[in-house]
């Protein structure tokens, strides 16, 4: 599980050198934001939605899972929300700093982790979770950030916040497995590479935009340390609370609670770029919630595997 947090710091690390000797350059950092929410996390959606291999009685588990994850997500934006008016963050700060503290790296640390302490079947309801997280994001996250900019939500703005590529890859995806859609074997192949660099590749743009960032103040940031702790620590607890006497399978509620409790995840702090809000603060609460998950996420796999939920 270390290996996967040494790997993500040398990502953002790499992004950061490459910045820092001008190989990389803001233009070049715009055009790589564009790709990865536009294309690759796509590619990547459809291609782990198409390809599911699940029997009927458990993919109704599987849609279970779906279904808790996105309402923990909204619940948690409320929260987000109402702890930013709370704690007078400034309006663009708030705005900032919301989808930072309600999503989760699921995917790129949620896979592997939870195939390490749950097996197959915590992976497959890992990946529930994970589109719940993208669904979430890309319709009521890309709105909210939207919202911070004094529009009024209308049908217009809800169509173009909904028909967005990763909402429209998940549409196709599902409708590939619900119809048993063969995918060719060079398109599986094209789509596992494409989809399969877009956290690499925002790890990298974050280290990328922290060139000029003093950590030490970073840390000691309140905007930044509170979204950080929040989102590791105080969310996941509240998950499990929320989820404790549930009458569910207990793989799953383990799984759905298991997904809340990774650091802030990457795709989310490209969002707030490509919404022109302020990515600097979103990065540095990523790069701060990745360093508390060190030590939170041991600690909850071993709370939710002692605990009968």
């Amino acid at each position: 599980m270390y290996g996967q947090f040494s790997v993500i710091f040398a990502l953002m690390l790499t992004g950061y050198f490459l910045r820092k000797v001008n190989v990389t350059s803001d233009e070049m950092n715009r055009g790589l934001n564009k790709f990865i929410v536009n294309f690759s996390f796509p590619c990547f959606i459809f291609h782990k939605v198409a390809e599911l291999e699940v029997d009927s009685g458990f993919f109704r588990e599987f849609l279970l899972a779906f279904v808790l994850s996105s309402a923990l997500f909204l619940a948690f934006g409320l929260y987000a929300s109402a702890y930013t008016k709370l704690r007078h963050f400034p309006k663009e700060e708030a705005c900032s700093a919301e989808p930072m503290m309600v999503f989760p790296n699921n995917a790129f640390m949620g896979f592997p982790i939870a195939y390490i302490f749950f097996g197959d079947t915590g992976l497959l309801f890992m990946l529930a979770n994970n589109i719940a997280m993208n669904l979430t994001l890309f319709s009521w996250g890309a709105y909210a950030l939207r919202r911070g900019d004094g529009k009024k939500l209308s049908l217009r703005s809800l169509a173009r916040t909904l028909l967005n590529p990763n909402i429209l890859a998940l549409a196709a995806g599902l409708l590939f497995y619900a119809f048993e859609i063969p995918l060719p074997g060079a398109a599986g192949t094209y789509l596992s590479y494409i989809g399969g660099v877009c956290t690499p590749m925002a790890m990298i743009f974050i280290g990328s935009t922290l060139v000029g960032t003093n950590i030490l103040e970073v840390v000691k940031d309140r905007l930044v340390l509170e979204p950080a702790i929040n989102k590791t620590i105080v969310l996941p607890v509240l998950a499990f609370f929320a989820l404790a006497f549930a009458p569910l399978p207990l793989m799953m509620k383990r799984i759905v609670v298991f997904g809340n409790c990774f650091p802030s995840a990457a795709v989310a702090s490209v969002l707030v770029e490509t919404e022109g809000k302020n990515s600097a603060l979103a990065c540095k609460i990523l790069v701060v919630s990745t360093a508390v998950s060190v030590a939170s996420i041991p600690a909850f796999a071993k709370l939710i595997n002692l605990l009968v939920l």
